[in-house]
């Protein structure tokens, strides 16, 4: 990963308050794996995903498009890892 990379997800880490790892996939084997990944475009969808501490996906929602009437709110996914915190 490139040290542009790592600062960047530091800087997010830090201000959203994330103690966890945050995943860089620059070759895509994880975008594939998750089905995300646009062949034609050659990128991920806008997706939404949620993986456990044992790596199990618990949420997963691919957008239809950027634009912001097909983005999640905030508060969804906090809404959905409330849900996942409480073993729903």
């Amino acid at each position: 990963m490139s040290a542009n990379a790592i600062f960047s997800q530091k800087a997010l880490a830090d201000f959203a308050k994330i103690n966890y790892a945050l995943l860089s996939d620059r070759d895509g084997k994880t975008m594939k794996a998750l089905g995300v990944f646009d062949d034609e475009r050659r990128l991920a969808k806008r997706s939404y995903i949620i993986i456990d501490k044992e790596g199990v996906v618990r949420f997963k929602s691919i957008r239809p498009s950027n634009s912001a009437k097909d983005l999640l709110s905030t508060e969804t996914l906090l809404n959905e890892v409330k849900k996942i915190n409480q073993g729903k």
